[in-house]
This record gives C-alpha cells, sequence and structure tokens, in this order.
C-alpha cells in the first residue's frame, strides 16, 4: 500500500512539472508571437508611411502637370495676341486675357 502511494506522489510530481514545463513553453510561443507582431506592425507602419509619402509627391506631380496642361492649352486658345483664334474683331476686346502672358506659353 505505501509503495502505491509513492508510485502516486512521483506519478503527481512528474505531472506537475510536465505541465509547468508545458505552461513555459507556452508563454515562450507566446512572448516569441507577440515580439513578432510588434515587428510586422512596426514594418507595415512604416511601408505606409512610406506609401502616403509617395503618394502625396504623386498628387502633387498631377497637381503641377495638370496646372501646367491648363496654362499650355489656355494660351494656344487664346494665343499671344490676346483674342481666341476664332473670334472676329469685335469679339478680340471680350476675350483678352491679360494673366496671360504669352512669353509663357511654350507649346
Amino acid at each position: 500500500m505505501k509503495e502505491l502511494e509513492q508510485l502516486d506522489s512521483q506519478i503527481e510530481i512528474s505531472l506537475k512539472h510536465i505541465r509547468a514545463t508545458k505552461s513555459q513553453q507556452s508563454l515562450d510561443q507566446l512572448f516569441e508571437l507577440k515580439h513578432k507582431v510588434t515587428h510586422v506592425s512596426l514594418l507595415f507602419s512604416l511601408q505606409e508611411q512610406q506609401l502616403q509619402d509617395v503618394n502625396k509627391d504623386l498628387r502633387k506631380k498631377i497637381q503641377e502637370t495638370s496646372a501646367e496642361s491648363v496654362l499650355q492649352m489656355f494660351c494656344q486658345d487664346v494665343g499671344p495676341s490676346g483674342s481666341s483664334g476664332h473670334a472676329n474683331q469685335a469679339n478680340q476686346q471680350e476675350h483678352f486675357h491679360p494673366d496671360c502672358d504669352p512669353s509663357l506659353c511654350m507649346g
């Protein structure tokens, strides 16, 4: 009977040791996964910031290009004399645009 109690006690001690080891391994894995998630999250944040910067630069280029295109089209339409190519002499004064400097029209 005493031998059975000793065996039972040894089994309990072994089970506690196994459970403690398993718990520690699980905690270690959890810590490692949290570390990886933090690292990946940081990388995504950096990439997102880079993409936002590139997007901002592209929008700026689009605005600049659009403004230049509009100015070119406007200057081509108005021409250096300040009048539309299709307008008659009476309409020339109506279509004169002093904002358009003919020297700026490079098209």
